[in-house]
């Protein structure tokens, strides 16, 4: 995958995980998939974060 469309993967994923976190009927194990999503986007572009 290139490195736009995993910037692009990475936005989008983020923006959803604002989203649910503010949504009061958020699904856990949707919320804890997405965030590991997020995790294996930043290592694969190489961005060291404390997320």
């Amino acid at each position: 995958m290139s490195v736009n469309q995993l910037e692009t993967t990475l936005e989008a994923v983020t923006n959803t995980i604002a989203h649910l976190e503010k949504s009061e009927n958020c699904d856990p194990k949707l919320l804890e998939d997405l965030k590991n999503e997020r995790k294996r986007i930043l290592k694969e572009l190489n961005v060291h974060s404390g997320i």
